[in-house]
């Protein structure tokens, strides 16, 4: 199940590949299991094939999914592999984070508040 919000500032093709991308790493989306056509998300989402092919484009890009020409797009196997790199990823951010918060001042509390005003998008 995709929602996209068109009164979002967040482009649509944007909260699609997100949506899919969260489901593949949680393991709601499985290894070689086939994504909804391009052309039928397009038509639940109301929104047009150029969008549903940009995120399903990012996708694949990102290494999360793969096409098999005249059959469609379909998770790839690696899901524990790239949420292993992103993971990675996170902690390399937020050591990052930790020691510049470190150098101006603030303090455990102040830092996680801040981790929560941009988690919950509350931050510009």
């Amino acid at each position: 199940m995709i929602i996209v919000s068109l009164q979002s500032e967040v482009p649509a093709y944007e909260q699609i590949k997100a949506q899919i991308k969260a489901q593949i790493l949680s393991g709601v989306l499985t290894a070689d299991e086939p994504l909804t056509s391009m052309r039928q998300l397009a038509r639940d989402l109301r929104v047009s094939v150029i969008t549903t092919t940009r995120a399903y484009g990012d996708l694949e890009a990102e290494g999360l999914i793969y096409t098999v020409q005249g059959r469609g797009c379909f998770v790839k196997g690696n899901a524990e592999l790239v949420r292993g790199q992103y993971l990675r990823s996170v902690d390399d951010s937020l050591k990052t984070a930790a020691e510049k918060g470190k150098a101006a001042g603030l303090s455990l509390l102040e830092l996680t508040s801040k981790l929560e005003e941009v988690f919950y998008g509350q931050r510009d």
